[in-house]
């Protein structure tokens, strides 16, 4: 059976990235490259995340293709149809996960963006966690986990260090 999964950085206070979408501080953070993303990736088949996300993602791979081997799609009330590496998809993030569920494949991957993740947090469709948590303190900017509808109590499975990273791995009880 699928699982819906979120995998991501985040730091000390809780923030994605800046205000204006800057991930330079995770960059400069020692521990991502060697993360223990290769085992994460194994699991998953489809990426979903939001257009901002997509089009940072992009810049910082120098518009190389993004996950190449996954089915990616990209929540976007602005753009239609598809590139090379995703499907824009007009709906909700709810909507797309409950159909993706009702088919076979490997796991779900939720990359960023909290207002993804409050929508399906309300729907409780998040299944397991993992969450690289960085030594700095951005003061503000985007939230894992903004404002909303939800009360989750989580089960910690795991935590390991990646150099400067703590990672958590959680799921939902």
């Amino acid at each position: 059976m699928r699982k819906v999964q979120f995998y991501g950085a985040i730091s000390l206070d809780g923030y994605l990235a800046t205000k204006n979408h800057n991930l330079q501080w995770l960059l400069d953070t020692a521990g991502g490259e060697v993360a223990g993303t290769d085992h994460f990736f194994e699991q998953i088949d489809t990426s979903i995340m939001g257009r901002k996300t997509y089009d940072v993602s992009k810049q910082i791979a120098n518009d190389e293709l993004l996950f190449p081997d996954k089915n990616n799609y990209v929540l976007s009330k602005t753009r239609q149809g598809t590139e090379a590496d995703a499907t824009y998809y007009d709906g909700s993030a709810t909507k797309l996960v409950r159909a993706l569920l009702q088919q076979s494949g490997g796991n779900i991957w939720i990359v960023g963006g909290g207002k993804i993740v409050t929508e399906l947090l309300a729907e409780n469709l998040i299944d397991e966690w993992w969450i690289q948590l960085a030594p700095v303190l951005l003061g503000e900017g985007i939230r894992l986990f903004p404002s909303g509808d939800y009360l989750d109590r989580l089960k910690l499975l795991g935590v390991k260090q990646y150099n400067q990273l703590a990672e958590l791995h959680l799921q939902k009880k």
